[in-house]
C-alpha cells in the first residue's frame, strides 16, 4: 500500500477518499469523473428512513423487493412535486379568474361581485385594476366606458419601466452564475445548473400571467386614441412603438423560446412510447434519485414531465402556449369583447375535452381536480360570451341573477378547493391512508402494472446501483469488489437479454454496466476482496491467527501504560504507528537514523530534558513476559537479555554464596535490578524501554525504536563505570545497613555481585 492512499485515507477534507494519482490518462480521467459524480449524488439529498435502515443493514445482494416494500410504507416518499403541482394548480385558476374578471369591468359583471372579490387581482399583480375596483368612485360600470388615468394615483409608466428593470436583473443574474459556475468547475456543476434552472422555471411559471397582463394593458387604446394607461400618450406614436416593441421581445421570449426549449428538454427524454415502460422508467429514476443512487433525475429536469402520465409530458409548456392565447386576445381584442370570449372558448374547450378523455397527472385526485378547475373556467367564459351576444334575451344572464350565480360558481370551487388541498396534506404527510403511497413508486402497488421484463431489469439496476454507491463511498482498501463482479455478470446478462428482446430499458442497463466495469477494473488493483489477492489474504489470515494471543497480551498490556492517557489520545497514537509501519515497510529494513540527534533528545537520559526531569536512568515501568519465544523480538531484545542473564546468575547461586554472607540480600537486590524502580518511585512516568516507547518512535516521522534500547544500554554501561569506580569505597556492613540502601546502592552492590561471577 503506497503513502498516498495512507496521506488520503487521513484527510479530513475529503470524506470520500479517491484512488492514488499515477499518472494521467483518459482512463484515469474517467475514473475520476465517476468518482466525482458519485460526490455530487451525495450532496443535497434528504436522509430519511429508509436511507437509515439500509445504512444499518447494508446495500447487499438479499436486497429483494419485499425489503424495499418494508421501508417503503414506512418512509412516505414526500417529493415537492406534489405541493408544487398542488400550488401551480390552484394559481393557474385564480390567474385565469383575475384575466377574465379585469375583462368584465366592461360588460359588466355585477359591481358587488366585482368589489366582493376584487383581492384577486393581486394574484395577477394587475395593481391597475385593483385600484380601479377599490375606490367605487373611480369604478365605471357603463359598458366600453374607460377612465381618467389621473385618478388611478400613479404613473403605469414607472409601474411598466421597474418590471423591465426586474426582468432585465433576472437575465443579468442567470448569465452571471451560469458563467460564474462554469468557471468554478465545482464536481457537482450539472446538479448546481439543474437547480437553478429549476428555479427560474418555477419563477417563470408564477410571473408569466402577470408579465402578460401587465405588457398587454400597453396595447390598449381609448376612444380617444390615446393609451388607456396613460391617457397623455397618443397610440401609435414612437413613445407608444417604444412601449410596444420591448413586451413583443419579452411575449417572444416567455411565451414561445422558453416553452420550446422545455419541449426539447421533454423530448430528450422520453423513454419509449409505451406508456406502462415510461412509468417504470420514471419510478426507477425517481427512486435512484430519492436514495442517492442517481442524479438523471435532477440533472436531466425530469421535474418538467414526471407529474404526467406519457400523452400529457408536454403540459407545462403547453400551458405557457396557452396562457399566451388568452394575453393575447386580452391585448388585441379590446374593442371586440364577444370575440375575446370566443377565443377563450376555443382555448379552454379542446384542452377540457382532452383532459376528460386522457387524464394528465399521475395521481388521481390531481386529475379530478383540474377538470373541476377547467369546467368553472369553461362556465365563466360561456356566461361572458352570452352576456356579449347582441340577441340575448335569457333571464339567468341579467344582472340580478348574474351575483347569485357567480357566487354559486365561486362558493363551490373554493369549497372543492379547501377539501381537496387538506386531503393531499393529509395524504402528503402520511395521515391519512398510510398503506397506499399518494405518488407512484417502484415499491407501491402500482409496480404489478409493469411486465415482468421490466419489474426485473428495474430490480437489477436498483441493486447495481446501490453496490456502485456503496463500494465507490467505501476505502479503496475495504472496497467490495467482488460484489461489484457479481453485478457485472447479472447486468451483463440482462443487458444482452434485454437488446434480444428490444427492451428500451437496455441503454439503461447498458450504462450502469459501463459505470461497474470501470469502477471494478479502478479498485480490484487495491481492494483486498479482488480476486487476484485471494490466496495471500488467506495465507495473511493464517499468519495472524497465530500472533492473536501475543497480539491480545500486546493490546492489555498496552492499555496498562497507556492508563493515563485519554482514549482519543491512544487511538491516535494507534493511527500514527500504523501509519508508519506502513510507510516503513519491513522491519528488518535498513534504518540510517539511527544515531541522529533526535534519537539521541529523545531517548538518552542525559540528553532528554523529560527524562532528567523525571530522574529516569534506563527502564522505569512494568513489564510482562509476554512472549514464550526465546529469539530476537527486535526493540524488545533488551529485555529477554535481561531475562536470559538473570536466569543464568540464578544457576550460579551456588558460587554466589560462597563469596558473599549475604546471599538472601543479594537475590532480593537482583529482583530488585531487574524490575527496575516501581511505578511510584519513578514518579508515575510511563516506560521509556518498553513496547509503547518504541510504537512512540515510529510514530516520529520515521524514527525507529531500537535505538531507544541503544541509548539506554549506554547509559547502563556508563554507570555500570561509575559504580565500579566507587567498588573499592564501599564497606562490610550489617544486613541492616544493607536493607536501608538506596535504589542507586542497591545497584551498586548488584554490580560487585556482577565483577564477582565474572571473577568466578
Amino acid at each position: 500500500m503506497s503513502a498516498d492512499n495512507l496521506s488520503q485515507a487521513e484527510d479530513g477534507e475529503d470524506a470520500l477518499p479517491l484512488l492514488p494519482l499515477q499518472r494521467r490518462s483518459e482512463a484515469r480521467e474517467s475514473f475520476g469523473r465517476l468518482r466525482q459524480k458519485q460526490r455530487a449524488r451525495r450532496v443535497n439529498i434528504g436522509v430519511n428512513e429508509a436511507d437509515i435502515m439500509m445504512e444499518e443493514q447494508g446495500y447487499y445482494d438479499d436486497l429483494e423487493a419485499e425489503y424495499m416494500a418494508n421501508f417503503s410504507r414506512k418512509q412516505k416518499r414526500k417529493t415537492m412535486l406534489v405541493l408544487h403541482d398542488a400550488f401551480f394548480l390552484i394559481l393557474d385558476f385564480l390567474q385565469f379568474y383575475a384575466l377574465i374578471a379585469a375583462i368584465s369591468l366592461r360588460w359588466p359583471w355585477p359591481f358587488n361581485w366585482l368589489y366582493s372579490t376584487r383581492f384577486v387581482f393581486l394574484f395577477n399583480l394587475d395593481i391597475w385594476e385593483f385600484m380601479k375596483m377599490n375606490d367605487p368612485d373611480v369604478y365605471n360600470s357603463a359598458r366600453d366606458g374607460f377612465i381618467d388615468s389621473t385618478l388611478i394615483g400613479f404613473d403605469y409608466r414607472w409601474y411598466a419601466l421597474g418590471w423591465a428593470i426586474f426582468i432585465f436583473v433576472a437575465i443579468t443574474l442567470y448569465i452571471i452564475l451560469y458563467i460564474a459556475m462554469n468557471y468554478q468547475k465545482r464536481y457537482n456543476l450539472l446538479l448546481l445548473l439543474a437547480q437553478l434552472q429549476r428555479a427560474y422555471i418555477i419563477v417563470c411559471q408564477i410571473l408569466a400571467m402577470p408579465i402578460g397582463v401587465m405588457m398587454a394593458k400597453l396595447f390598449h387604446c381609448n376612444t380617444d386614441d390615446n393609451m388607456d394607461v396613460h391617457n397623455a400618450t397618443p397610440c401609435a406614436g414612437g413613445e407608444h412603438l417604444a412601449y410596444i416593441i420591448v413586451p413583443l421581445v419579452i411575449y417572444v421570449g416567455l411565451f414561445i423560446i422558453l416553452p420550446i426549449w422545455m419541449i426539447m428538454k421533454i423530448r430528450t427524454q422520453i423513454f419509449s412510447n409505451r406508456s406502462e415502460r415510461h412509468e417504470g422508467f420514471l419510478q426507477l429514476k425517481e427512486t435512484e434519485f430519492a436514495h442517492g443512487l442517481d442524479f438523471i433525475w435532477a440533472i436531466k429536469l425530469y421535474h418538467l414531465f414526471s407529474s404526467f402520465r406519457l400523452v400529457w409530458s408536454y403540459y407545462r409548456p403547453v400551458m405557457f402556449f396557452f396562457k399566451l392565447v388568452l394575453l393575447a386576445a386580452y391585448a388585441a381584442l379590446l374593442w371586440l369583447p364577444m370575440w375575446q370570449m370566443v377565443v377563450f372558448l376555443v382555448a379552454i374547450c379542446p384542452l377540457f375535452l382532452v383532459i376528460f378523455i386522457r387524464r394528465p397527472f399521475r395521481i388521481t385526485s390531481f386529475n379530478v381536480y383540474i377538470m373541476i378547475n377547467f369546467l368553472c373556467m369553461l362556465i365563466f367564459s360561456i356566461m361572458g360570451l352570452m352576456q356579449n351576444l347582441f340577441d340575448t334575451n335569457s333571464v339567468f344572464f341579467q344582472i340580478e341573477y348574474l351575483f347569485s350565480e357567480l357566487l354559486a360558481i365561486g362558493a363551490f370551487w373554493s369549497a372543492f378547493t379547501i377539501i381537496w388541498f387538506v386531503y393531499v396534506l393529509l395524504r402528503y404527510f402520511g395521515i391519512l391512508c398510510r398503506g397506499v403511497p399518494l405518488w407512484p413508486e417502484m415499491t407501491s402497488r402500482d409496480l404489478n402494472k409493469l411486465s415482468d421484463e421490466t419489474q426485473k431489469y428495474m430490480k437489477a439496476l436498483l441493486k447495481g446501483r446501490i453496490v456502485l454507491e456503496h463500494a465507490l463511498s467505501t476505502f479503496p482498501l475495504f472496497s467490495p469488489v467482488h460484489e461489484l463482479s457479481r453485478q457485472i455478470q447479472i447486468i451483463n446478462a440482462y443487458c444482452r437479454e434485454a437488446e434480444y428482446i428490444h427492451d428500451p430499458i437496455h441503454d439503461t442497463l447498458w450504462d450502469l454496466l459501463d459505470e461497474l466495469i470501470e469502477a471494478h477494473t479502478r479498485l480490484s488493483a487495491v481492494s483486498l476482496f479482488s480476486e487476484s489477492v485471494k490466496s495471500s489474504i488467506r495465507e495473511t489470515a493464517h499468519e495472524f491467527m497465530k500472533l492473536m494471543p501475543a497480539f491480545k497480551k500486546r493490546l492489555a498490556q498496552r492499555e496498562y501504560d497507556f492508563i493515563l492517557m485519554t482514549p482519543l489520545k491512544r487511538r491516535m497514537l494507534l493511527k500514527m504507528f500504523t501509519l508508519g509501519v506502513l510507510a516503513n515497510g519491513k522491519m528488518n529494513k535498513s534504518r540510517p537514523v539511527d544515531q541522529t540527534d533526535t534519537v539521541q533528545k529523545l531517548y538518552n537520559p542525559k540528553e532528554s530534558l523529560v527524562l532528567q526531569q523525571r530522574r529516569v536512568e534506563g527502564d522505569d515501568g512494568f513489564y510482562e513476559d509476554m512472549y514464550d519465544s526465546p529469539h530476537d523480538m527486535g526493540p524488545s531484545s533488551l529485555r529477554q537479555k535481561q531475562q536470559q542473564q538473570y536466569q543464568e546468575r540464578m544457576m550460579r547461586r551456588p558460587i554466589l554464596e560462597e563469596m558473599s554472607d549475604d546471599d538472601d540480600e543479594d537475590a532480593e537486590d537482583e529482583m530488585g535490578w531487574m524490575r527496575g524502580p516501581s511505578r511510584a518511585e519513578s514518579d508515575l512516568v510511563s516506560s521509556i524501554n518498553d513496547r509503547d516507547a518504541d510504537d512512540l518512535s515510529d510514530m516520529m516521522a520515521g524514527i525507529p525504536s531500537r535505538p531507544g534500547s541503544m541509548s539506554s544500554n549506554k547509559v547502563r554501561s556508563a554507570s555500570s563505570m561509575s559504580r565500579r569506580s566507587v567498588r573499592s569505597q564501599m564497606g562490610s556492613g550489617g544486613k541492616q545497613g544493607q536493607r536501608n540502601k538506596t535504589p542507586p546502592e542497591r545497584n551498586i552492590k548488584e554490580e560487585s555481585v556482577h565483577d564477582a561471577e565474572d571473577a568466578v
